[in-house]
This record gives structure tokens, sequence and C-alpha cells, in this order.
């Protein structure tokens, strides 16, 4: 394909999905003019094409960074569309898919097999298939591939904006910059890796849940078993991290925040006991598993050259309870604040810095302007905890790379921060801005009449 024939095809993708935008109904249910949700497409459009350029800049062997694996993967799948299209449905579908002369196709995938896959889910092969997916509607042009991921990160972060918009007490600009304008979140969730479709699966599961909690319909029970598959298949332990919240988004809508507190412990009490004894449970081992994991990912980092001094020191797992406990504070101290100001020796590492600086800040604030709530923010507030206490103590534990951890924690960034929000009173923020803008404008006016 040749720069003109990319770039028209990219003018018309982009006509085509702000068209969608402006005129499909779903996408007025958030109140937001086509101008604003425009321009949260083109800052998803931007953030995709910043992420490649990214990683073009800093990765010299493309083949094994995190946006190009995928990319190259996708298309060795796709290159059976010429030898027989079949072939490449199989492939996709996952239907058939361990034929004898598929392994030819596998084999050019470079990532298609992982060094150490634990038993578990392999879902470096749903990103590929995602790639080989989008290469049938792009022939393999990746500027291409990239405006369609950007319009799932946005389907993704308006979804999530519903949800939450139903529990931030009529304040919708906060739903909104919770779900589109985290950097973070922005950044890594638009371009063509697992996040991309992780945060789009998160968004759906939560809108869909949230609106099957309020009155139940098979639609909404289909939707939310669907994107709970899908994010199944991208990130399957940030489907478990989610589970014990949206269990408690299940109890009746009439129990109030005191018996939600005491099932909400009943429920992590549950969790933890399953979780140590899963080998007798479940027959599979998800301690032993995690210990494994994490010795792997040590071992890999230290045998990989560190040039932007990403690697981290992390303690050692051992399969017993006191291990893990002794490795749960540094753990939530690695993902909530790290990278720490001395370790901000790049652009990425800055703007993540000053990120978890703004968080703390704000959490500060809200401490110093907390707002009652009300049972319902409180019930969302509980999924928050439940989630992310879950999700950064196995991201803090597990990984010994800086660049990894700010990636891996994003999918509870926005609902952190929405519920940070929620508790905060901004009245007198607001009062001391209106006396501000006052004052200013009868400055003007002063200085107009002289």
């Amino acid at each position: 394909m040749n720069l003109l024939t990319s770039i028209l095809l990219g003018v018309a993708f982009v006509a085509v999905f702000c068209f969608m935008i402006c005129k499909l109904k779903v996408f007025r249910r958030l109140g937001l003019s086509s101008k604003w949700l425009l321009l949260l497409f083109v800052a998803k459009i931007i953030a995709a094409y910043s992420l490649v350029g990214v990683y073009q800049v800093a990765y010299g062997d493309k083949r094994n960074s995190d946006v190009f694996k995928y990319y190259y993967g996708g298309l060795a799948l796709y290159s059976a569309m010429e030898d027989n299209p079949a072939d490449y449905f199989k492939m996709v579908s996952g239907i058939c898919a361990d034929e004898p002369q598929l392994e030819y196709y596998y084999d050019k995938a470079d990532h298609w097999y992982k060094a150490w896959n634990y038993g578990l889910l392999n879902d470096n092969r749903t990103v590929i298939r995602y790639n080989a997916l989008l290469d049938l509607f792009t022939q393999g042009n990746i500027w291409l591939n990239l405006i369609i991921s950007a319009f799932v990160a946005f389907c993704g972060s308006y979804f999530l904006a519903l949800a939450m918009l139903a529990f931030s007490g009529g304040r919708r600009w906060a739903a909104v910059v919770a779900a589109f304008l985290v950097p973070s979140v922005l950044f890594w969730s638009s371009g063509m890796m697992k996040e991309c479709l992780v945060m789009f699966s998160v968004g759906l599961l939560m809108f869909s849940w949230t609106a099957l909690w309020r009155k139940f319909g098979v639609i909404k029970l289909l939707v939310a078993l669907c994107s709970a598959w899908l994010l199944f298949l991208a990130k399957f332990y940030v489907l478990l991290a989610m589970l014990p919240g949206l269990v408690l988004f299940a109890l009746p809508e009439k129990i109030g925040a005191k018996k939600l507190l005491i099932s909400s412990a009943v429920v992590f009490a549950v969790v933890v006991t399953m979780f140590f004894f899963s080998g007798n449970i479940f027959g599979y081992d998800l301690v032993d598993t995690i210990v494994k994991k994490q010795h792997d990912f040590i071992n890999m980092v230290n045998f990989e050259a560190d040039y932007s001094g990403s690697n981290i020191d992390i303690k050692e797992l051992e399969p017993t309870f006191a291990s893990f406990a002794s490795a749960l504070v540094p753990a939530y101290i690695n993902t909530l604040f790290r990278p720490f100001i001395t370790e901000a020796n790049s652009f990425i590492k800055m703007v993540c810095c000053a990120e978890n600086i703004v968080f703390l800040l704000f959490f500060v604030y809200m401490c110093v302007r907390f707002k009652p709530i009300d049972d319902k923010q409180f019930r969302f507030i509980l999924f928050t905890l439940c989630f992310m206490l879950i999700l950064y103590a196995l991201i803090g534990m597990t990984t010994p790379n800086i660049g990894a951890l700010v990636r891996y924690k994003i999918p509870v960034m926005p609902f952190l921060l929405c519920s940070m929000f929620m508790c905060t009173n901004f009245e007198r923020l607001k009062k001391r801005l209106r006396i501000g803008e006052r004052k200013r404008h009868d400055l003007v006016n002063s200085q107009l009449n002289k």
C-alpha cells in the first residue's frame, strides 16, 4: 500500500468513526456534545500514534518490543490469506487452530508461544489474533490499525464513563475526566496492545454489569458475559481481580453501607482462603504459579541489559502465607508510587512520576475536603478498593520493572480517580474560583473606565 492510499484510507476510517460518534444514539447517553466526543476520539488517535512513535525511538529491535511484536505476529497470521484463506480464519477464530499446517504461521509469529506459560491461558495469542483481524480491513497497514484501535479504546472509555456517571452524583465532568483523561490510561490503552482490549472489555463489563444491577435484562447479561470473556482472553488476572467487587455489585440495592462493608470483608476472607488453598480446591496451585512467575520475571530482567534503568529489586516470594504477607506493603508502595522522582530519568517516567504526585496531592485534598457519600457511591468505592487491593498486590509482587508496572496498573486508575472525585467537596474551590473571576472582571472594567 503506497503512502497516498494509506493517507486516503486513514482519512476515510476517521470520517466513518466520526460519523458513528455523531449519529449513533448510544453516544448521546453521556450528555456530551458531538464536538467534545470528537475531541476525545482525536486524543485517542494522538495517543495511539505517540505510543508507536515512542517505541520506534526507544527500541532498535522492533520485533521484540511490546507494540510491534503483536503487530508482526498478526501479519504472520494474515499472510495465510494469500496461501489459504481458510487457514487464516481457523487461526483467528481458534476453531481447528491446532492443525499441523498452521505451525508454519505460528513459527513466523515469534511470540505465539510463551517461554513460561504455567498451564495458563496464553494471552499473547489474543492480541496477535486481534491484530490479524485488523489486517483483514487494513491490509496490514500499522497506521490504519492504530486508528481502529483508537476507536476501540474510545468506546471502552465511553462505556466506562457511562458506568461511572451512574455513581458520580451528577458530576458528568468527573466521569469523563476519570475515564478519558488519566495520562497513563490514555497513552497505554490506545494502541494495539493488550491494554487496549483490557480497557475496552473493562468499560463494557462495568457498563453492562451496573445496568444489570439496576434492572435485569437478557441482553445486558449477554453483553456482560461477552465482555467478561474478552477480558479473560486479554488478561485473565484482571478479571479475577474484579470478581470480588462484581460480587458486591450483585448484592441487592437496598443493602445499607454497614452490611456492604461486612459483606466485603467476608468476600475478601473467602478470596484469600481460596487463593492459598487453590491447589486443594481447584486442583491448580495459584500460589506456586505466582511464585514461579515472579522468579522467571526477575531472571528475565536480570538477563537482559537494562539500558533505561527501569529494573527494580523486589523480594523473592516463597509459597507461604508469611512470605506473601511480608511482600504486601512493598508491593503497594511500588505500584502506587513508582517511579520515584529519583528514578524519573526519561520523559515517560517523568510523566508517570508527576501523575503519581498529582494523585497523592489530590488524595490529601480529598481528606481535607471530604464529602459524605451515599450508599450507592459507597458500593462503587468498595468495588474500587477490592479491585485495587487485589490487582496492585499481584502486580507489585511479581513485576520487577517500572515500565511494565506503570502499564499493568492502569485498569484501576480511572476507578480510583472517580472514587476520589465522589469523596471530595469542591464547593469551596468553586466559590473561590467565582470570586477570583469576579475580581478579575472588576479589575478589567476599572482599567477600561480609566
